[in-house]
């Protein structure tokens, strides 16, 4: 593995434990109005928009957008204040950053909910920058937020990586014509992964982060 200037990391289940956070923000949310949803639904869709996934759940369109505008509201100050980082992630962060190498969070999520948990965990200072819908209109899998990372730095695509733990984050970087990293803290295995073309597999953040950092040294 070569050394990349620039890291940009998805981060629900890939930096942080979210998955029971967000399938019951979801389910929840949903509850209020009468909705009883299958929540291994509501949690293989963690990635995609609130949308999307009601959507999938067999919620109808203007259904699945009213959810949609009152999940953003309902689950903020859940996400910004119960979100923990997963093991080993913030030594991989201060390593990564001892090397060198600028980080950048992608996400769906409002900023605010990302800089939280990162500031708790004393790792805010290590990330260069986070990309959310208030700097891009279009979201995972287009390639929008890579390329503002690339335009704001000045650092060629080719020099960047991509990690995820989603076959959208996979899309997202194919889409970009960046370099992939597959972390299996979600609901994608290693096999799956594989098949699907992934060159860079490891089981968590943390992995990966060992490995990148070995091939430095």
């Amino acid at each position: 593995m070569r050394k990349y200037k620039a890291i940009i990391t998805d981060f629900d289940l890939t930096l942080a434990d979210t998955a029971f956070l967000i399938e019951d923000c979801l389910y929840t949310n949903a509850a209020r109005f009468g909705y009883d949803l299958d929540r291994k639904i509501l949690r293989d869709g963690i990635g995609m928009t609130a949308e999307s996934i009601y959507l999938d759940a067999g919620c109808s369109a203007p259904e699945a957008k009213k959810l949609h505008d009152e999940y953003i509201p309902y689950s903020a100050d859940i996400m910004r204040e119960k979100t923990e980082l997963y093991p080993g992630v913030a030594e991989g962060l201060a390593a990564l950053h001892a090397k060198g190498i600028l980080l950048s969070v992608l996400s769906l999520k409002a900023s605010d909910q990302i800089w939280r948990p990162l500031e708790r965990a004393g790792v805010d200072k290590y990330i260069h920058s986070v990309i959310s819908p208030d700097e891009v209109e279009k979201h995972k899998p287009e390639p929008d937020g890579i390329f503002y990372l690339s335009e704001k730095t000045g650092i060629a695509l080719e020099d960047i990586l991509y990690v995820g733990d989603s076959v959208t984050d996979m899309k997202t970087a194919r889409n970009a014509g960046v370099d992939f990293a597959a972390v299996c803290t979600g609901a994608v295995t290693a096999d799956q992964f594989a098949e699907m073309g992934a060159e860079i597999i490891h089981p968590t953040f943390a992995d990966l982060c060992r490995a990148i950092c070995a091939e430095i040294d």
